[in-house]
């Protein structure tokens, strides 16, 4: 077995039950968004509850794909490495269409950045950040917990929670559901997804098997074992590989899950790939397509991330990905709310980032989803046209890649302290981007040096330079708490950031540019940083 469940103990309620007020911040659901939001809040300084109604670590390689940002999220979370050891990574996709190879894609990371495509079971992800969050004392994750009911108020949110040992009452200044599209707390305060939701079904089936092939993601159209419809075949570490099979029209899919019918189609799989092979069948599972948003992911004290907050089709391993992004966005946030140091309506650009970035995705991803989906007769006949196309003629490459779109930019948000296109700059590092990655000297990389707090990168001439802070004015002191990294403009960064001599870029705790100036200027920052939230000078400290 490639992993190890075991029972957590039960905190009995008359233990959890606060005795000293409400705390910081209670999180529902202990799946990888909630526990790596637990553990931003941490390395923020805030501590917090994670209630989950599981006794164990959840069952299945579920979200199984992590992109590149991601993978540099966790690193900031402090276990990337971790996940490295355990994970399986790779860069290659390729799409059949019935017997014949109809596309191939390499999604290999720019030279600049550390990462690239990471797998690693779900179940993996839970531990590795349980085992994180063991450093830190004023987080708690309490298993076999399952909340009842949600009541918000003006200054606090109270929870009534059951356990096998009775029920209590949680109250906590703020809440993040982080509970799955089934969790109750969006029900309970009334709240309805916006969107689409498909009525094609896929079977999902982890097995245990030694293959003979490169590791990657393999789409089959139309595999004549299951005429008209799409098979997704993805690699995990530990030998394991998923099978999404997509299911016939008026299929039900309860029983396409019994035994006999997932081997014939398994069987029916590897005889099309030319594979004789002996495996092992974990778990057998069923998804539905939805690409649908919550109208707000901020409802006063409450707080909504991943699929609790939207859910993504999972073509393009988008769906985990974009709660991890979630987490990081929020955790900074949170945190300097929840410690005075920024106004609460710091919080309504959480929705204003994320949800943007959200409904991009769902935009970009309609056209895949309905291309390997092909919800009705007129789609399927469409796609039949392409892929039959496809076999000579590949012009229509892009509709196989959704792993290659360009990351969101936050172009439009209120946080940003400089105009997100200037003229004086080249497109490259745009404000509301994410900072690239890279290398600055033979020792260290960007992303290394970053802490957990706001960042002001300082371009100078040369090395020799690189160990003198710039002089600003005394009254200015706040800003020189700032996290000052100094970069020679011999660096790889300058380029990727059209830097030179005397060039500042603003970086936030979630590598988000907010701001860059071809020179100094400390009011200018100043005036950016209150900017980004209302922050006081105690905010403006680099952790």
């Amino acid at each position: 077995m490639y992993f190890k469940w075991e029972e957590f103990p039960l905190i009995p309620p008359d233990e959890a039950d606060p005795a000293n007020g409400p705390a910081p911040v209670i999180i529902v659901g202990a799946g990888p968004v909630g526990l790596s939001l637990a553990l931003g809040l941490a390395r923020q300084g805030v501590g917090s509850v994670v209630l989950e109604k599981r006794r164990t670590i959840s069952t299945g390689s579920r979200a199984l794909a992590m992109t590149r940002r991601s993978m540099q999220i966790l690193d900031q979370l402090g276990v990337g490495q971790a996940v490295l050891d355990k994970a399986l990574t790779w860069n290659e996709g390729w799409t059949f269409y019935d017997r014949h190879m109809v596309h191939h894609m390499n999604i290999a990371p720019p030279p600049n950045e550390k990462h690239g495509q990471t797998n690693l079971q779900q179940c993996w992800m839970e531990r590795l950040l349980l085992d994180e969050i063991q450093k830190y004392p004023d987080v708690q994750v309490r298993y076999g917990h399952e909340v009842l009911d949600v009541e918000p108020y003006s200054d606090r949110v109270v929870l009534k929670v059951q356990t096998e040992l009775g029920s209590y009452e949680a109250k906590a200044r703020y809440l993040v559901a982080a509970d799955g599209p089934h969790g109750q707390t969006r029900k309970r305060l009334g709240l309805a997804y916006e969107g689409t939701s498909y009525t094609q079904q896929f079977v999902i089936n982890d097995i245990i098997c030694k293959l003979p092939i490169p590791a990657g993601r393999r789409l089959f159209f139309n595999p004549p074992y299951l005429p008209g419809k799409a098979v997704l075949m993805h690699q995990a570490p530990f030998d394991m590989w998923r099978l999404d099979f997509q299911l016939l029209d008026g299929q039900d899919a309860e029983e396409e899950m019994a035994a006999e019918k997932v081997h014939k189609r398994i069987r029916a799989h590897f005889e099309l790939m030319g594979i004789q092979a002996d495996y092992e069948l974990l778990l057998t599972s069923v998804y539905r397509t939805n690409a649908l948003s919550l109208p707000t992911y901020n409802r006063g004290r409450v707080l909504f991330a991943g699929d609790a907050a939207h859910q993504v089709p999972i073509f393009g391993g988008r769906g985990v990905n974009h709660g991890y992004a979630d987490a990081h966005n929020l955790a900074w946030k949170l945190a300097r709310v929840v410690k005075g140091t920024a106004d609460a309506t710091l919080l309504d650009t959480y929705t204003l980032e994320r949800r943007g970035d959200i409904l991009d995705t769902l935009d970009e991803l309609t056209r895949t989803t309905l291309f390997i989906t092909t919800p009705s007769p007129g789609v399927a006949l469409m796609r039949e046209a392409v892929l039959s196309l496809s076999i000579d003629d590949g012009f229509l490459a892009n509709l196989f890649d959704p792993y290659a779109s360009a990351p969101y930019r936050y172009s439009d948000s209120p946080l940003n302290a400089t105009p997100a296109n200037d003229a004086d700059f080249s497109p490259r590092g745009e404000v509301g981007s994410i900072c690239p990655d890279g290398v600055i000297d033979s020792e260290s990389r960007l992303y290394e040096l970053f802490g957990t707090g706001f960042a002001l990168l300082v371009f100078v001439d040369e090395p020799v330079q690189a160990a003198a802070q710039p002089s600003w004015p005394e009254a200015d002191s706040a800003v020189e708490r700032l996290q000052h990294i100094i970069i020679p403009v011999s660096s790889e960064i300058t380029r990727l950031l059209d830097a030179r001599p005397g060039t500042i870029y603003l970086v936030r705790p979630d590598n988000r540019i907010a701001g860059r100036w071809r020179q100094h200027n400390a009011q200018a920052l100043r005036d950016a940083l209150d900017r980004l939230g209302g922050a006081t000078s105690r905010s403006m400290e680099a952790s």
